[in-house]
């Protein structure tokens, strides 16, 4: 019995002196730190009806092998993203096309807090461009359509391979916007 009352003592002991009086706060909110790269350009030139820009981090390839040939995805691998690009040959669809286009963006709207619409045109190339920036908790964050108004229909859809959190990715969204807007401003049809 006084083995017993000793080692209840000794327990006791040891934790009334291990809680100790000290004041625990908080630790600060922390936030992922994110090294962007340096922004360099390489020519997309293939045996597609197109040619563009892309950044030096980012690779043009064919993801799906049951879609077309000049159908592929631009992959950034540090961003864990992708953009899926369709070309498609018009026959005198370019409305029925844009408008699927653009319904397809605005199904987004339920879960987006805003869609903003950008145009580019050069005439002299025959490039004519929508793109739209999805703002908010959504699964497509870019999407854009180019196209000659005639023969040619090429569009994009940004996607990151992750649960949607707009404030979190908002970073490299604004980023790889940079990126395709670059691509959208040197795009040419080729022959």
């Amino acid at each position: 019995m006084i083995n017993f009352l000793k080692y209840l003592l000794i327990s006791i002991l040891i934790v009334a002196l291990s809680c100790s009086r000290e004041k625990t706060f908080p630790k600060p909110k922390s936030y992922l730190r994110i090294d962007l790269p340096v922004k360099d350009f390489y020519d997309i030139k293939d045996s597609c009806m197109f040619s563009f820009k892309l950044p030096d981090y980012a690779s043009w390839e064919q993801k799906f092998k049951d879609y077309p040939e000049c159908s592929k995805t631009i992959i950034f691998p540090e961003f864990k993203a992708e953009v899926l690009c369709e070309y498609f040959e018009l026959n005198d669809n370019l409305l029925e096309m844009s408008e699927g286009f653009r319904k397809m963006v605005y199904e987004h709207s339920f879960k987006s807090s805003a869609i903003v619409e950008r145009v580019w045109k050069n005439e002299d190339e025959k490039v004519f461009a929508l793109a739209y920036e999805i703002k908010g908790n959504t699964a497509c964050n870019y999407a854009f359509t180019i196209t000659d108004s005639s023969q040619h229909f090429f569009s994009g859809q940004l996607l990151f391979q992750t649960k949607p959190n707009y404030d979190s990715l908002k970073p490299c969204i604004s980023f790889i916007i940079e990126d395709l807007e670059e691509m959208i401003s040197s795009f040419q049809w080729v022959n």
